[in-house]
């Protein structure tokens, strides 16, 4: 098991989202790393504005992208352990938004500036609701794990896990 993040990646010069008790997943670490993603968030917000830092802009984007892997990773492990039955919808979300992540890092690394109001509002609305919808439904069984849970993952050959 990884340590609870102590320091974060990017730094927030202003809040464009801010962090509320109403995000807590109830998991100091989950939460912690959760705050770091808005950190990053709220770093390329004032950054979108000057087409001309694409430097400081894919900066941000690569730093979101490293750690959004760490934490859906952590996530999912967890999730996984406490028989979360809605592990693998889950899983497909935040698949979804690191692909979504990685062709935004790859569009800057090949030229491409990217509509970074869209994507900025994509990824807004993607994480704060995720945070604030998805992680919410995970929350009892981190309280009480397997409580209820129902293994429903299976190999490719249908044996459970």
């Amino acid at each position: 098991m990884t340590e609870p993040v102590t320091s974060a990646p990017c730094d927030a010069s202003e809040s464009f989202i801010a962090w509320s008790d109403a995000m807590s997943v109830g998991n100091s670490r989950f939460d912690d790393q959760h705050k770091v993603i808005i950190e990053c968030l709220n770093r390329l917000h004032p950054l979108l504005d000057h087409p001309d830092r694409t430097a400081e802009i894919h900066a941000t984007i690569e730093k979101l992208e490293d750690f959004v892997l760490v934490h859906f990773s952590e996530e999912e492990q967890e999730l996984r352990r406490v028989g979360f039955p809605g592990f693998r919808e889950h899983q497909t979300q935040h698949d979804a938004m690191y692909e979504l992540v990685f062709k935004m890092k790859t569009d800057l690394e090949h030229g491409r500036a990217p509509d970074a109001r869209m994507l900025f509002a994509i990824l807004n609305d993607w994480l704060v609701g995720h945070i604030l919808g998805s992680d919410r439904e995970y929350i009892p069984y981190l309280e009480h794990p397997n409580a209820g849970a129902t293994r429903v993952w299976q190999r490719s050959n249908g044996k459970p896990f």
